[in-house]
Order: C-alpha cells, then sequence, then structure tokens
C-alpha cells in the first residue's frame, strides 16, 4: 500500500466515524430540542415586533430616553438569542456539507472494491442535509434568522399603521 492510499483510507474512517457522530447528534437534538425552538422563534417574533413597536413610537415621546434605555437592551437579547438559535442550525447544516464535500474530495479510485462502494453509501447519504428545525416546521438558519427579522418588522408596520 502507498502512503497516499493510506492517508485516503484514514481519510475516509474518519468521515464515517464524524459523519454517524453528526447522525446521531442531529437526530438527539432534534428530538429534544424542536418544539422548544418552536415555541421560542414564535415568542421571539412576537416580542421582537412589540419591542420594536415600543421603540417606533416613543421617538416622538417626551420619555425617549428612558423608553429607549430600557428596551434597546431587551431587543438586543431578544434579538440574541433567536440569532444562537438559528446559528446553531446554521453550524450543523455547514458541518453536513463539508462531510460531503470531504467524501467528494476523497481518491475513491486508490481505494478497495468494499471501501469504495461504502464511499458510495456515504456520498448518497450525505446529500440529505442535516437540519434542525422549530417544530419540524422551520428550519434554523441565518435564512431562517432574516425571515423572523422581516416578520416582526412586518408586525411593527402593521402595528404604527393602526396606531
Amino acid at each position: 500500500m502507498t502512503k497516499n492510499h493510506l492517508s485516503c483510507k484514514k481519510t475516509f474512517e474518519s468521515l464515517i466515524k464524524c459523519h454517524q457522530r453528526v447522525i446521531t447528534f442531529v437526530e438527539n437534538i432534534e428530538n429534544i430540542f424542536s418544539y422548544i425552538a418552536l415555541m421560542q422563534f414564535l415568542s421571539n417574533t412576537l416580542v421582537i415586533g412589540l419591542l420594536g413597536f415600543l421603540i417606533v413610537t416613543s421617538l416622538d415621546s417626551e420619555q425617549r430616553s428612558v423608553i429607549l434605555a430600557r428596551t434597546i437592551p431587551y431587543y438586543i437579547l431578544v434579538n440574541l438569542e433567536a440569532f444562537v438559535l438559528c446559528f446553531a442550525g446554521e453550524f450543523i447544516r455547514s458541518k453536513s456539507i463539508a462531510i460531503e464535500k470531504a467524501a467528494y474530495e476523497c481518491n475513491w479510485y486508490e481505494l478497495d472494491p468494499n471501501e469504495s462502494k461504502s464511499l458510495l453509501f456515504l456520498m448518497i447519504r450525505s446529500q440529505k442535509r442535516f437540519k434542525i428545525t422549530a417544530g419540524k416546521f422551520m428550519e434554523l438558519s441565518l435564512e431562517g434568522f432574516a425571515r423572523l427579522l422581516k416578520a416582526s418588522a412586518s408586525y411593527v408596520s402593521v402595528l404604527h399603521a393602526s396606531y
């Protein structure tokens, strides 16, 4: 066996172990965390919208500095909480993509036939991306965080228009 073949074989073995650990981790997180994330995501959307409305309406108030001093830190923290949830989902998604890329970059032609079949199965399996969802309703990702901010801004706009 050549040195490159041993290197590819070690990489392949570590890929399979890593992929299996990630599968188990994502399944456990999804089962435990999915509905909690949904409730937090919905409440964060509502709180961000209402705090945004409070901030917008306080700009015309005489006590704006007091109101802003009380609401802006809370607004930032609620946004940060939502961002952390979405960042965790994005992190899992990026690890899934990294495993897929590593499998495709492996020199399959240097592997034994059984190993190359296993690599093929790994490639097929890695095409299904890992994701953490909020109640199996919405994928937690940075794109989801952007949608949360857009929805909150829409609530602020509707509330301000009816105010």
